[in-house]
């Protein structure tokens, strides 16, 4: 008897091993796509007549359709499983990007945007998949391992962005489309369902709740307030790093005369630190730190690398700061999403982490605005000294709340 409880755990962490590397893999190609944009679409984009502000709309609207759509992906995840969900959504992201790779215009990028950000149910549905297959004490270095492949996508991507640049203006968009599709063949014959039948939510009620957006939600209490805090610092965190997503670029060009390979280098150094974080170096760190003191430290460190990116002189300094924007980030997202996992009723996990992602995505559609506005108005290095403010300001509260945040007696630790 003995023997073959030894042979269920075995093959129980087999599982959630194959589970877990084939989340990364999904989610790489899925973040390769998406991050051959960054070093292209901005400097394409003002080609064919946008601006700061119109640069950071392509952003927002993206993230519009997400913040609207992405918690019922969740919701309807937790009914019918999670892989049924996933490949929807990654064929719909083939779609969405062969109209990208074939659009002239602003009106058919806005629109090619609104679809990539609806059928975008991969990061909410994935974080489901590892809170699924992951034991509490193993959530952070689950969620690291997203994180990782978010880092290492960051690396190849805006390499694979400006190495494509220079074969043709239009060839990144195509190579996203091939990308999309080869990610969606392999979810389709590797992914397994990782919530069986017997766990699903039986209740069909409270879909049109969950297209009330979390922001809304928030205001008007719909959560217990502890989720109410994480939502909000989700929200709080992302708009104020959507500055270095949305603007970076133009910053580079504007003010060093940097084009689209020459960012994307800086971007895959980030994105290699990033990787490194997330995969390795957070795996040591948190059970001897333990995430409350990552989440501090990442936050620090994000906050200082930010805020000095108006300070440097020349842009090899960003080798160096990019890093420390990187390790930050590695630290700080992927520990507050495990600690707000571990607030997250089990029947209810796949719709509050879509929530989650929600709050996200409501930070990436007002940070690119603000940061548009700022970089055109306030000067080129505004968006990333107020950002990097921002940080501080959440260090902040996060502290302040903290014994709500991380429940009853949980501050002592």
């Amino acid at each position: 008897m003995v023997e073959s409880v030894i042979k269920r755990t075995d093959a129980s962490a087999a599982t959630r091993r194959s589970t877990l590397g084939i989340v990364f893999t999904t989610i790489l190609i899925d973040f390769i796509g998406f991050s051959v944009l960054i070093p292209v679409l901005p400097i394409w984009a003002t080609r064919i007549g946008a601006g700061s502000v119109e640069v950071g709309l392509i952003l927002s609207l993206y993230a519009v359709a997400q913040l609207v759509f992405l918690p019922a992906w969740g919701w309807l995840s937790d009914r019918i499983g999670r892989r049924p969900v996933l490949l929807f959504s990654l064929f719909g992201t083939v779609l969405s990007f062969l109209l990208l790779a074939a659009a002239q215009s602003l009106a058919v990028i806005y629109v090619a945007r609104i679809l990539a950000g609806f059928f975008a149910a991969s990061i909410g549905t994935a974080q489901a998949v590892v809170a699924d297959v992951t034991p509490p004490e193993q959530r952070a270095s689950g969620m690291g391992i997203i994180g990782a492949a978010f880092g290492l996508g960051f690396v190849l991507g805006p390499a694979l962005g400006g190495a494509l640049w220079h074969v043709h203006e239009l060839a990144p968009f195509y190579g996203i489309a091939i990308l999309a599709a080869v990610n969606l063949v392999l979810a389709w014959w590797w992914l397994p369902e990782s919530r069986p039948p017997e766990v699903r939510t039986k209740n069909w009620d409270g879909l049109a709740r969950v297209f009330v957006p979390p922001p809304i939600r928030l205001m008007l209490s719909l959560h217990d307030r502890r989720i109410g805090l994480y939502l909000y610092l989700f929200l709080h965190l992302f708009t104020a790093f959507a500055a270095l997503e949305s603007m970076f670029t133009l910053y580079l060009n504007k003010r060093f005369g940097l084009g689209p390979l020459d960012a994307a280098w800086i971007f895959s150094v980030i994105g290699l630190s990033i990787a490194f974080t997330q995969g390795g170096l957070i795996r040591w760190l948190a059970p001897r730190l333990g995430e409350r003191k990552l989440v501090v430290i990442g936050l620090v460190l994000t906050g200082i690398g930010l805020a000095a990116i108006p300070l440097v002189t020349s842009s090899s300094w960003f080798f160096a700061l990019g890093p420390l924007i990187a390790i930050g980030n590695g630290l700080s997202f992927p520990t507050f999403t495990s600690l707000y996992s571990k607030a997250c009723h089990e029947d209810k996990a796949g719709e509050l982490m879509g929530e989650s992602q929600s709050m996200a995505t409501t930070g990436r559609i007002i940070g690119p605005i603000w940061a548009g506005l700022a970089f055109e108005r306030l000067g080129y290095g505004a968006p990333f000294l107020i950002a990097g403010l921002m940080m501080f300001v959440a260090l902040g509260l996060f502290l302040l709340w903290r014994r709500t945040l991380l429940g009853e007696g949980a501050a002592a630790r």
